[in-house]
């Protein structure tokens, strides 16, 4: 017997079970398993054997029975009989057809096991489902995708059931890219004295925030370590960390940060590679096209301004870059890995790996290497392996370890102790030095650097034979009197026919340029074309869609060469007349100055573009090459400061920050305290104060007079600064509409300009022969109108210029996301994200933590029952529920009671706590924990909820008219209100709930909104103001920033409902607007994603917001940012579109003039020379172009007091209730 297992995801029912019977009746003939149990032979791994039955096509089918688990998505197939062999490559076919006919169905086949009695299973897993890495989906997927799902419903009652409407699966739903699992694993030391009882405390805080945000969606985890003393639990982010170790100071416990360490990932890999010879969108096509023929290339983004190209691909074996960069270099291209094959979206790892390279230097004998390997076998625990050996000639250790602070085990030590080895008993000095990885940003200038030297070695050659070619071809034979000497002498025939010394010359000049000079045009062209034949492409993608720059340069180099060759060759067979002058009609100095200016302007344009590319490296530099590392002794003090190399540093070093310098990665705070100037990456311009359990960044500056010690947590670009570089580098992979239009453009511009330059010519020969043109157009004298047709072909082959259209969008994108990461604004949505910013016409706001300032709302006013007893279960009651949520209101609630009632509120009396979202908390009283003469037993509460006025309507707790009007008052300042009703029976005489707290909070508006409101305003785009706090409250803050539009009393995952309704009942002249939604990033995740832009406020630790386009850095005035980007998008929109309009306004008019429209007029033309000099113009003006953005200036905002806004800070109020 053989097993057959699939793993499915979709099977719901019994006619799912029997259109699965029906399906595979074409293999297999379904018999009862017990039956056939008795008489079965199993057999082992040389095969199964089995008897055939034959079904009624003649096919043979097998005998086998179903079985299927609808709860786990199981089938299991038995297959039995005897008689005939099967091999595993016959069975491992057959399963591969059921998986395809299954898959076809509408199944979701997740794996497959398959194993004969006596063998081990053959376990495959079927890849996962593609998801976006660059939010771009190829529309066959789609269809198909489309058409499974209609085939499952069809056959699937349960699917088909009205009752299981939100089971099915969603047809169209808004993209957000989510890391399922936790980013970060954070420790945090709890100093109370009784830590059973805090750390549960602590655990329960923790726990209650992740579970109130996005972290909630994801898997986290927390736990105690009563050993270490500490609690560990996971995050999403580290400025998620931050908030959680806030939303822990009210606690009191002493709950401090210690140590966060990384996650790593496990599903998918990148490949990011620099890419040699690219120059325009053509070249990317070419390149995205090759690796998207590879099967396990997923999807892949190419960037002409940085050279770079990105391949997502589903292994992370050397196969894969090997067979990637064979593709890439089957098409003429240049490729090299920039780093190492990059995993996403990883599990946990607990010990990381760290790979270096060590080169010592002194060694001289077989001794020495035996040394070496003693010294690496010392460090037992460090899982250390050796991956290349040290040889003589080559003194390279190559190996990886886990690094152990605690435990010695550090790259510091291992150098040590193999210097130690080697000098010991020995004369010799032996030095050991580490090899600095270089980074992303070093290699690619020093590929840039190489690929600029390689044209400058052309061009010097280039111009060494110009300066001849300009003496003998223009000053010679244009600038002289035809009865000059030198002119004489220069057409004087020479050696074999009719040729002229001149034309010789120019012969012998231009071969070499042609053949080796041009070689690198040629090469490419040839490349390209092999490619696109080699590949199995259809006729439209071979005649309609090829070819590059480098196929028009290579296309009109060997037309003016070869057509002068031809020429020459004519001219040396013609018979000499005596008295007349050597045939000079050739266009070998053609071929020389096209090759000339096309190299300058290539390294113009290389230079411009590796000026762009690495405008955002500027923030790498940033990072400090040294650190200085003290060692922590058992009394807990810091010593034996030195200077080493940040990159000798490791996990959980500590390192010192004296004033006026930068941490070299980022840190936690062990010791001392000190303002940081964080402005380089959050463009926040007042420093922050930073103290022991806080994170300091690479990159920011101790602004303050005393030095603090940090423990180092992140290495090998992991730090913020490497984040936010990779963040927006990987944005700049994401194409707007016009540069996908581009890039259309681009694909058809080759077959265009070739055919161009043939109907030229063939017009021109056509109007000659046909005696329409006058003879004084042949100003040659050799070729006949063939040739001279022949020049203006050559001319449109030149003057075509694909760069600049390739080039209009990238180079403005480049030089916007500059400007945007120095003022502070995180661009990941790339383009597109620029592109929509830029037609924004409504801003949606979020109120709380965005048009507010969220994280300090403080109680003004608030009004307690009268009954002493019934005011000391309140107050406990309100701390107990308020305490286990981490929202705003709940964490200003938590603050204004243990600041004010601390010495009256005891251990939690609360159990079976539920947060209902965007309403309020409920909970039952834990009987345990009352004790007998309290208030508690006296009136024996039995439950309590807090929250809003909503919230206690759907729980049944009328309010009287006096508390109503109390409320109503508050509202009407703008304040949010929360109340809190108890069950109690004993006391109020009944099972309703009743309040027996009031109270109001207050946020201040931020200073700079009101402004920012108006000059949104006045720019034509309408302003909404979405919160989930009731309709009063939110008029009167919006009434003080002059929003006229207010939607309240909204749940969070209404949010996304409420732009969605926004955007298609206000369009603007018949178009739907362009909504932007901004918010704080964690509880708008969905209205971020829904909008057309999202624009999350976060501080700069925080870069998981993956559902928005663009993340606020700062964390004062962000708003200022808001109105920064709004109009930057507008400035670099402008600017792609000028450039765009540009290149295509030069190659509209460019193209005619060079194919001869102005020739009737004097005798005008653009020759080929001059031809090539303008192409090299269009491609430099558009980046010169781009480079204008920087003189972009934002707009002034004016900042205004709370006072002036017209918010009162008063003293908290109290007030009585009956």
């Amino acid at each position: 017997m053989v097993l057959l297992e699939f793993r499915m995801d979709n099977i719901h029912c019994h006619e799912c079970e029997d259109h699965i019977r029906i399906t595979l009746s074409k293999y297999f003939e379904w018999v009862d398993k017990d039956d056939l149990e008795s008489s079965n032979e199993s057999y082992g791994s040389r095969g199964a054997k089995f008897l055939p039955s034959s079904s009624e096509d003649g096919k043979e089918r097998f005998k086998a029975s179903m079985k299927i688990d609808h709860s786990q998505g199981i089938l299991e197939i038995h297959i039995y009989g005897v008689g005939v062999l099967l091999s595993r490559s016959d069975l491992s076919i057959l399963v591969d057809s059921i998986k395809r006919d299954l898959t076809y169905e509408g199944f979701l086949v997740k794996s497959t096991i398959f194993a004969g009695d006596d063998e081990p299973s053959n376990n495959q897993e079927v890849p996962k489902q593609k998801l976006s890495f660059l939010k771009s989906w190829p529309r066959f997927a789609e269809r198909r995708e489309k058409k499974q799902r209609a085939r499952h419903l069809k056959n699937c009652e349960f699917c088909r059931s009205p009752s299981e409407e939100s089971h099915r699966p969603i047809e169209k739903s808004i993209e957000v890219v989510v890391n399922t699992d936790a980013a970060y694993e954070a420790f945090v030391s709890v100093e109370c004295s009784d830590f059973e009882e805090s750390s549960e405390v602590i655990k329960t805080e923790i726990e209650a925030f992740l579970h109130s945000t996005a972290a909630g969606k994801k898997s986290f985890f927390v736990r105690i370590d009563p050993k270490e003393r500490s609690i560990v639990f996971t995050a999403p982010s580290k400025q998620m960390i931050q908030q959680v170790m806030d939303s822990l100071k009210p606690t009191g416990m002493g709950a401090r940060l210690i140590d966060i360490k990384p996650y790593l990932g496990q599903t998918r890999y990148k490949i990011t590679a620099a890419i040699d010879g690219i120059t325009c969108a053509a070249c990317a096509s070419t390149i995205s096209e090759a690796a998207q023929n590879l099967s396990y290339v997923e999807e892949v983004a190419v960037n002409v301004v940085s050279k770079t190209a990105i391949f997502i691909v589903s292994d992370d074996s050397a196969s894969i870059a090997v067979g990637l960069k064979d593709a890439v270099e089957d098409c003429g291209y240049g490729f090299e890995q920039l780093g190492h094959t990059e995993a996403l979206d990883d599990g946990f790892l607990k010990k990381q790996s760290r790979s270096v390279v060590l080169e010592v230097d002194g060694m001289f004998c077989d001794l020495c290497l035996e040394r070496v390997e003693k010294a690496l076998s010392r460090f037992q625990g460090a899982n250390l392996v050796v991956e290349e050996k040290a040889t003589l000639e080559q003194p390279h250790l190559k190996f990886s370890y886990n690094p152990n602070v605690s435990k010695s085990i550090t790259i510091r030590s291992i150098k040590d102790a193999i210097e130690t080895e080697l000098s010991s008993g020995n004369t010799t000095t032996f030095e050991v030095f580490m090899k600095k990885e270089a980074s992303f940003g070093d290699r690619l200038k020093e590929k840039s650097k190489k690929e600029l030297i390689g044209i400058c070695m052309r061009l010097v050659g280039a111009t060494l034979f110009v300066i001849p070619t300009f003496i003998f071809g223009v000053v010679g034979m244009s600038l002289v009197n035809r009865d000059n000497v030198f002119r004489i002498w220069l057409d004087e025939p020479i050696w074999s026919g009719n040729v002229s010394r001149n034309t010789w010359i120019l012969f012998i000049l231009s071969t070499p340029v042609y053949f080796i000079i041009d070689e690198m045009f040629h090469k490419k062209a040839f490349m390209e074309i092999r490619a696109l034949w080699k590949r199995k492409n259809n006729w439209k993608k071979r005649l309609l869609r090829f070819g590059s720059m480098s196929l028009l340069v290579s296309l009109g180099t060997s037309v003016a060469y070869f057509a002068s060759l031809a020429l020459l060759v004519i001219s040396a067979t013609s018979k000499r007349k005596m008295g007349e002058v050597g045939y000079t009609t050739t266009y070998f100095d053609s071929v020389i100055f096209l090759t000339f200016f096309l190299l300058i302007g290539r390294l113009l344009e290389g230079f411009s573009k590796n000026k762009s590319a690495q405008a955002i490296d500027e923030l790498s530099s940033l990072k400090k090459e040294q650190a200085f590392l003290v060692t922590k002794t058992a009394e807990g003090k810091f010593v034996n400061e030195q200077q080493i190399e940040a990159y000798m540093l490791e996990l959980g070093d500590f390192i010192r920050v004296p004033p006026g310098t930068s941490p070299a990665e980022d840190c936690i705070v062990v010791s001392g305290k000190a303002e940081f100037d964080e402005s380089a990456l959050t463009g926040e311009p007042v420093p922050v104060l930073r103290g022991v359990g806080e994170q300091i960044f690479a990159g920011t500056v101790n602004a303050g007079n005393a030095a603090v010690v940090g423990k180092v947590t992140s290495l090998n670009g992991e730090s913020l600064v490497d984040q936010i570089v990779k963040s927006v580098r990987d944005g700049q992979m994401k194409k707007a509409q016009v540069e996908k239009l581009a890039d259309l453009l681009t694909g058809y511009f080759v077959p265009i300009v070739i055919l161009s330059a043939i109907v030229t010519w063939v017009i021109w020969i056509s109007l000659a022969y046909s005696g329409a043109l006058p003879i004084s157009y042949l100003d040659i004298d050799a070729g006949g109108w063939a040739v001279w047709s022949l020049e203006f072909a050559t001319s449109v082959f030149v003057v075509a210029c694909p760069c600049g259209i390739g080039l209009a969008a990238p180079t403005a994108l480049f030089e916007g996301s500059r400007l945007a990461a120095r003022s502070g604004i995180l661009a990941r949505g790339g383009g597109a994200a620029f592109q929509e910013s830029s037609r924004v016409s409504i801003v949606c706001f979020d109120k709380t933590g965005t048009l507010t300032t969220g994280n300090k709302l403080t109680v003004s006013d608030f009004a307690l029952h009268s009954d002493p007893r019934m005011r000391e279960i309140t107050l406990q009651v309100t701390k107990d529920l308020e305490g286990s949520s981490s929202h705003p209101i709940a964490k200003g609630v938590s603050e204004f009671l243990l600041q004010n009632y601390g010495a009256a509120i005891a251990k939690n009396k609360m159990t079976n706590i539920r947060e209902i979202a965007g309403r309020g908390l409920q909970a039952d009283v834990n009987t345990s924990e009352i004790l007998p003469n309290t208030s508690w037993s006296d009136l024996s509460p039995e439950s309590a909820v807090v929250g809003n006025e909503a919230f206690m309507a759907a729980n049944g707790c009328t309010l009287s008219n006096s508390q109503e009007c109390l409320l109503k008052r508050w509202k009407a300042q703008g304040k949010s209100v929360v109340i809190t009703a108890v069950r109690c029976p004993t006391l109020f005489g009944n099972n309703a709930y009743s309040a027996v707290l009031l109270m109001a909070l207050e946020n201040a508006i931020r200073p700079e909104a009101k402004d920012v409101i108006k000059k949104l305003q006045e720019n034509g785009i309408q302003c909404w103001m979405i919160s989930g706090d009731n309709a009063i409250t939110a008029k009167a803050i919006a009434d003080k920033l002059n929003i006229s539009n207010v939607i309240a009393e909204v749940m969070p995952e209404e949010k996304a409902a409420k732009v969605k309704w926004i955007r298609n009942t206000h369009s603007q002249n018949g178009q739907l607007p362009i909504v932007a939604m901004v918010g704080d990033g964690t509880n708008d995740g969905p209205a971020l994603a829904c909008a057309d832009v999202g624009i999350a406020l976060a501080s700069g630790s925080d870069l998981a917001v993956t559902s928005c386009d663009f993340v606020l850095l700062r964390s004062s005035n962000p708003l200022v940012s808001l109105l920064n980007l709004l109009e930057l998008s507008k400035a670099v929109y402008r600017r792609v579109k000028f450039n765009f309009g540009w290149a295509l306004l030069y190659n509209m008019i460019g193209v005619p003039i060079a194919a001869g429209v102005i020739y009737p007029y004097r005798n005008s033309r653009l020759s080929p020379v001059w031809a090539s000099a303008a192409m090299a113009a269009s491609s430099i003006s558009v980046v010169m172009s781009s480079f204008a953005l920087r003189l972009f200036r934002p707009s002034e905002v004016i900042l205004e007091s709370s006072n002036e806004i017209g918010d009162e800070q008063t003293q908290a109020k109290e007030f009585l209730l009956e």
